[in-house]
């Protein structure tokens, strides 16, 4: 794991879902599946971890995974509303954060700003309003990736 800042010196916080042993059927009535107004489908993930759907915003993708269980949080399902209804304001605000990383990060400035929004995770029911987020970039052998803190990306990276 890299980051920009200080290569090696920081470690992000990890996101882990909440294991559980395979044997236990978290979901007692077997729902795979949830509808839902904004985000559409939302699926159950092959391991029971998470719900995750894409949407199509402006003609491009954005996948979004959220915990819950037995169905996605509430809190966390309101958030992923909120950014996709006000995406103009989230994508400014991802957009002046990746331009401040390439101006502070000078050598990785060309590939920071080629960086596109993958996947928003919000995976902690009980902290809503962060997650991580995940950007595709022209060397498909990096994994850039953010932490989501109270509403506000920090701390860019990437993993190779």
């Amino acid at each position: 794991m890299v980051d920009m800042r200080s290569p090696r010196s920081y470690q992000s916080p990890r996101m882990f879902w909440h294991r559980k042993p395979r044997s236990v059927n978290r979901h007692v009535d077997g729902k795979r599946s949830v509808s839902d107004s904004v985000l559409g489908e939302l699926l159950l993930s092959d391991d029971d971890d998470y719900w995750e759907s894409t949407v199509a915003i402006d003609g491009k993708p954005l996948q979004f995974q959220l915990s819950g269980d037995p169905q996605p949080s509430p809190a966390v399902l309101s958030h992923a509303h909120d950014i996709v209804r006000d995406f103009a304001d989230f994508s400014r605000t991802m957009s002046e954060f990746l331009e401040s990383e390439a101006e502070r990060c000078g050598g990785a400035a060309h590939e920071i700003r080629q960086l596109v929004l993958e996947s928003v995770c919000l995976c902690w029911p009980q902290r809503p309003d962060d997650g991580m987020l995940y950007f595709k970039g022209p060397d498909e052998y990096r994994l850039w990736r953010c932490n989501y803190i109270n509403r506000k990306p920090q701390g860019l990276g990437f993993d190779d």
